[in-house]
């Protein structure tokens, strides 16, 4: 079971689907969610948030902030700021 990941500005969808991985800064330092992972919720910093899809394939995402959710169930939900140009 992979994790399903959802990153959304006010403009639009950025990604849907599932990821293996999430690789994000944070105000606190960098993270990585894998499956299972606990309940969180942070504060993104200006930077690219990797994406490991179940394939290995890699996205990156350049964010100027936002918001991280982990959530249970194995759901995580990023809100973004407007990407970087």
């Amino acid at each position: 079971m992979h994790m399903k990941l959802g990153v959304y500005t006010v403009e639009k969808t950025l990604f849907e689907g599932d990821a293996e991985k999430i690789i994000a800064r944070t105000s606190t330092g960098e993270v990585t969610i894998l499956n299972n992972h606990i309940p969180l919720l942070s504060r993104l910093i200006p930077s690219e948030i990797a994406i490991i899809a179940p394939e290995q394939k890699e996205t990156r995402l350049p964010i100027q902030g936002g918001f991280l959710e982990v959530r249970p169930g194995n759901h995580a939900v990023i809100l973004a700021e407007q990407m970087i140009s």
